[in-house]
């Protein structure tokens, strides 16, 4: 393994267990929607019967949920109870055709064939050698792996002092920024067939609720930092931008998607 991946495994082993916080899973509501064209690009991925989709690290749903209403069935898989509990109880969460599991992707019941196998930045958290191959060994036969992310590249004037605060907060002090697709095609796991960012969306909400979305996150959980310090330090840096309490920004939906490979 190499150092990178390395160091992502020792950060997973460290950080994942903070999904298991119940807090952390309500404040997953706050963070952003993914714009409508992402699930637009997904369903354009489906090639194969059964219409049938895997969402590895589903969180509480923000990609199976809408999922759900456009295909056969989706196997929405979790580590954390507590993610899944507050996910059935979002809109869409007690569809008939969305199957939820506590569960990590490397071991978890699944029920192939699948065409189409999603993730979100939960895939940074996979065991990726033994996954991958599962993976592949679950898909029809033109099915792939995406990975959805949220798309920042127009940097917002409050940026570069948002991240330093989180710098400041983050439990994750030495975290390295880790290439999981290099990594991954670097170990003959995964083969890239196409990318798409969607067309930007305007996103409106409170700076409470922005701030709220950050404790959604392994390295900020309310019980790991001084939340309150936290909230202030956001609080003073956005206020000169959003004098009403509202922060607008664009938002858009990055995806990628390939083969993974069994060797």
């Amino acid at each position: 393994m190499g150092d990178a991946a390395a160091r992502q495994a020792a950060f997973a082993a460290e950080h994942a267990g903070r999904w298991c916080d119940a807090d952390a899973a309500r404040s997953y509501a706050s963070r952003p929607p993914y714009p409508d064209e992402t699930f637009d690009v997904l369903e354009s991925l489906i090639a194969d019967e059964p219409r049938a989709v895997l969402d590895v690290g589903c969180g509480t749903g923000k990609l199976a949920r809408p999922l759900a209403v456009r295909v056969a069935r989706v196997d929405a898989v979790d580590l954390a109870k507590e993610m899944i509990e507050e996910g059935t109880r979002l809109p869409g969460g007690a569809a008939r055709n969305l199957r939820w599991q506590v569960a990590r992707a490397e071991d978890a019941t699944l029920d192939p064939p699948y065409a189409l196998i999603v993730g979100g930045e939960s895939l940074h958290w996979l065991d990726f050698r033994a996954a991958l191959p599962r993976f592949a060994r679950a898909l029809t036969r033109n099915g792939v792996l995406a990975a959805v992310h949220p798309d920042d590249s127009e940097a917002a004037p409050w940026r570069d002092g948002l991240l330093e605060i989180i710098k400041r907060h983050s439990t994750a002090k030495d975290y390295a920024p880790f290439d999981m697709f290099a990594a991954w095609e670097g170990a003959g796991l995964f083969r890239k067939l196409g990318e798409r960012v969607t067309a930007p969306v305007e996103f409106a909400q409170t700076v409470d609720a922005f701030i709220d979305s950050h404790h959604a996150r392994s390295t900020l959980v309310r019980a790991h930092i001084d939340a309150e310090q936290f909230g202030r330090e956001l609080r003073e840096l956005l206020a000169p931008h959003c004098p009403d309490g509202v922060l607008r920004r664009a938002i858009r939906g990055q995806i990628v998607w390939g083969v993974p490979l069994a060797t």
